[in-house]
């Protein structure tokens, strides 16, 4: 049976472009449909008034939208969660930025908002010499104004992020931390708490690491879940399932919000299969629940002509950080094993080359044609040099198999250049 009382949906908290509002209430349309989906969590990092203007009120166009926003959220039977990041440059013990913050969370109240977030991620991490006076710490200043909000909102809903929220930036010693050691002692219980895991971004979250922080934080932390998350290389896209979590993770938790790719139309299958993830009970199958998940896919590329071979591919060549589905691997294996070997030991590795060129180019032919022009825009940057790369690769096989003259490069795209790859060329040594 789901747990009612657990969280799990989708964290909008990307840095970049915000999400349109017609994109917000197609995922509202979604979550309503899936199983295992309540919430949505409000906190894109470029809304100004989230984070940069935080003091500053909503001006009444903004405010009216966002108060739409809510409205439709809320009517899809959806928990709808605002969240304000102060943490740049608030003064703890300001008595007028404790002022601006209760009114701001006041003014979203008025929206019609029940549930709100304080974040305090990515912000330098030293008190002001005027905080210095009155907090004893960095965890005393953010226990305090968060307790004090709660208080002052008793009838709300509220979660709290760290600046320190993952097992990486407690130097993996997360018993030995200090300022999480405060939080546990004196954020109140009732306060929910964020954690993505051992890594920013992490490809695996184990049982027992989860145990060790709710010893430390002493409560079940919520899972803000940077997998599908791509703010930190834009060029990236992942179209995969929700995986590298055993369902027995969810017992160790009392939420999971998925903070997904910044294009929106990348995110069906992982926001999805989350979902499925949630109303598992007894067995969980990743590549299973891609695969079904894709099959629903489908219908929002806006041609018909698009098969479900295709829509694998899309997904198994974009998977997750540091993986690719079974089909990706192939393709992989395959090219390497064309370009260390002679032609007469090809042999099914060509076909497999030449299979996926050709699907390959048959789904960017077939998007370029779709009527969903946002979801092609979303997806061309990385499917393209996918494409372009391939073509090279074919170029390649054709003078191998000619046997004549030396391999000149066909130059179908100029290499990536400028200040910034000349650096990754001297740091990385590429």
């Amino acid at each position: 049976m789901i747990d009612n009382n657990f969280i799990c949906g989708t964290l909008e908290g990307f840095y970049g472009r915000p999400w349109q509002t017609d994109q917000r209430l197609q995922l509202f349309q979604w979550m309503k449909e899936w199983d295992g989906m309540n919430t949505y969590m409000y906190a894109p990092k470029d809304d100004l008034f989230h984070r940069s203007k935080w003091r500053e009120l909503y001006p009444d166009l903004l405010f009216s939208e966002l108060r739409d926003l809510i409205k439709s959220c809320n009517s899809s039977n959806l928990n709808f969660i605002y969240a304000i990041a102060p943490g740049l440059d608030i003064a703890y013990s300001s008595d007028s930025d404790w002022e601006n913050l209760k009114n701001k969370i006041k003014q979203v109240e008025q929206a019609g908002c029940k549930q709100f977030a304080i974040l305090f991620d990515d912000i330098p991490s030293k008190l002001s010499s005027q905080d210095e006076l009155v907090f004893s710490s960095f965890a005393h200043a953010h226990a305090e104004i968060t307790n004090k909000l709660y208080t002052q909102f008793p009838e709300s809903k509220l979660l709290f992020c760290p600046t320190v929220y993952c097992g990486q930036m407690a130097d993996y010693d997360v018993r030995g931390n200090q300022y999480l050691n405060e939080l546990g002692e004196n954020l109140n219980s009732n306060i929910g708490f964020f954690w993505t895991g051992p890594e920013v971004v992490s490809k695996n979250i184990s049982v027992e690491s989860i145990q060790e922080l709710r010893r430390v934080i002493k409560r079940k932390p919520i899972l803000w879940d940077n997998l599908h998350a791509n703010d930190y290389d834009i060029r990236q896209i992942f179209l995969g399932p929700y995986l590298g979590r055993p369902l027995e993770l969810k017992n160790e938790l009392s939420g999971i919000l998925s903070n997904p790719n910044c294009q929106f139309w990348a995110n069906y299958t992982p926001l999805k299969t989350l979902g499925m993830y949630n109303s598992a009970i007894d067995q969980w199958d990743p590549s299973q629940s891609f695969l079904d998940s894709s099959k629903e896919w489908i219908q929002y590329f806006g041609n018909n002509e698009i098969t479900d071979a295709e829509i694998q591919l899309l997904g198994d060549c974009f998977y997750a950080p540091g993986r690719m589905g079974e089909y990706g691997y192939q393709i992989v294996k395959s090219i390497q094993w064309i370009l260390n070997h002679p032609p007469e030991e090809w042999d099914g590795h060509l076909t497999t080359f030449k299979s996926f060129e050709k699907l390959l180019n048959s789904l960017c032919t077939k998007l370029m044609a779709t009527t969903n022009r946002d979801l092609l825009y979303d997806f061309y940057l990385p499917l393209w040099e996918l494409r372009e790369e391939t073509e090279y690769v074919s170029k390649w096989i054709e003078w191998k198999q000619s046997g004549i003259g030396e391999f000149v490069s066909p130059e179908l795209v100029p290499r990536r250049q400028g200040i910034l790859y000349d650096i990754q060329k001297i740091v990385h040594g590429e």
